[in-house]
């Protein structure tokens, strides 16, 4: 062989070549050019959420497990506020904004909407099929709203619990 830096060349650009199909942004590549629901709210909600939101998907379209998580920051400004009061309040505004900025059919065909908004003290979970995230939507008036967030929307939480008597002490 005459050159044999040409073959180890060529060698390793096929490693290369193997690793970076397997690589982590190919795979998120290759995952956002499937046809699949959540796909499709994942990318139009990654075009319009804020910076600190964390978007993905998870499961599969087949077997009724494909699941958007939601992970959003709370941040307040009203030290007045109990922290869980402001973490739900904040977990509505949050699903009403992904309802409103969501392709309706993808979201109707996403089996479940998963958000968590994380503080360092707790986290607020919230739960909602996508079918009833879609309806949200087309829900106007405020009391709608809250009756229909009630209804469908199974939440837990971890944040202390605050005394009140030893708050007014």
């Amino acid at each position: 062989m005459k050159k044999p830096i040409f073959a180890i060349g060529i060698l390793f650009f096929v490693i290369f070549l193997y690793q970076f199909q397997t690589s982590d942004y190919m795979q998120n590549r290759r995952k956002m050019y499937t046809a699949a629901s959540c796909t499709a709210v994942t990318v139009r909600l990654n075009k319009v959420k804020p910076k600190d939101w964390k978007v993905d998907c998870k499961g599969t379209f087949a077997d009724n497990s494909d699941t958007l998580l939601i992970e959003v920051p709370l941040i307040t400004s009203n030290d007045k506020i109990p922290l869980k009061i402001a973490a739900y309040r904040e977990l509505a505004n949050h699903l009403n904004f992904v309802a409103k900025n969501s392709p309706n059919d993808n979201l109707e065909r996403t089996s479940w909407v998963k958000i968590s908004v994380t503080h360092p003290t707790g986290q607020a979970d919230g739960v909602i099929s996508g079918m009833m995230l879609a309806k949200m939507k087309t829900v106007e008036t405020p009391a709608a709203l809250a009756e229909h967030l009630k209804t469908s929307v199974r939440v837990k939480d971890n944040f202390p619990e605050v005394d009140e008597t030893k708050k007014k002490n």
